[in-house]
């Protein structure tokens, strides 16, 4: 029995549509269900100094820092954003769309791609827009003002997998059972000091240098402690459970 063989070269998968991976979410919009992200701009804040300059002395006295912290400005965070449609119409109604889901609130969570583990605390204060008919697209600058410092998505202690920057993070454990006294420690690797408040079951008193609380199951709600940058021990003593609860602040 003969065979022939016919020549049908080579198979190839159907092409999937190019979607965005990169780009940010704000207050339930998020850019990339249509735009592409082509620019990012989120340079260090600047410093709130206080300087005086003293006749016949060189250079200047810089009293910026108080009690060792640097004390910076809002931020500026900028997108370039970019969208294709051949319809000029459909390109006005993105535009529109864009600037209605921005520019009609306040300070919220924004969440960036780029640092995925981090949220700023922002507001968009601008949406230009640029329409090219010759190309079919149109290009969008958006404009956030930012809290110079960006927050952990969760809580110190809740290491979720997804968030963990390897190279800055430690685990640690933030939640501690009282039966009597104990001496426990809390890293605070973040950017600055930082305050925590507290889960109490029982009682249990809290002690750091010259600062004492006495927190119970009924009472521990509204209060706070200072969590200094770097190590922070403290004096545990009483029944219960005591757990603090803080976000770092990264200046990124």
């Amino acid at each position: 029995m003969a065979y022939e063989f016919v020549e049908i070269g080579e198979a190839s998968a159907p092409s999937q549509p190019l979607t965005p991976d990169e780009g940010f979410t704000f207050n339930g919009f998020n850019s990339m269900e249509q735009w592409w992200l082509t620019e990012r701009s989120a340079p260090s804040p600047d410093e709130q100094e206080i300087t005086e300059q003293v006749p016949y002395s060189q250079g200047e006295l810089d009293f910026s820092m108080l009690g060792g912290e640097r004390f910076f400005d809002m931020r500026e965070i900028t997108y370039k954003l970019l969208l294709y449609d051949r319809d000029y119409n459909h390109r006005k109604g993105y535009e529109q769309e864009l600037k209605r889901e921005l520019m009609q609130y306040g300070f919220n969570r924004l969440q960036d791609t780029h640092d995925s583990a981090y949220y700023w605390w922002a507001k968009c204060t601008s949406v230009e827009v640029d329409d090219s008919s010759e190309d079919y697209s149109v290009e969008a600058t958006v404009k956030f003002k930012a809290y110079p410092f960006a927050y952990t998505n969760h809580d110190e202690g809740a290491d979720y997998w997804d968030d963990v920057v390897f190279t800055h993070w430690i685990w640690q454990d933030v939640k501690f059972t009282v039966n009597g006294d104990r001496a426990v420690t809390v890293q605070n690797i973040g950017s600055r000091p930082v305050l925590s408040s507290f889960v109490v079951s029982g009682s249990v008193t809290v002690k750091i240098g010259s600062t004492s609380l006495a927190l119970t199951g009924d009472n521990y709600q509204g209060k706070e402690i200072v969590m200094e940058m770097g190590t922070n021990t403290f004096n545990l003593s009483g029944n219960g459970t005591i757990e603090f609860k803080f976000k770092r602040e990264e200046l990124i």
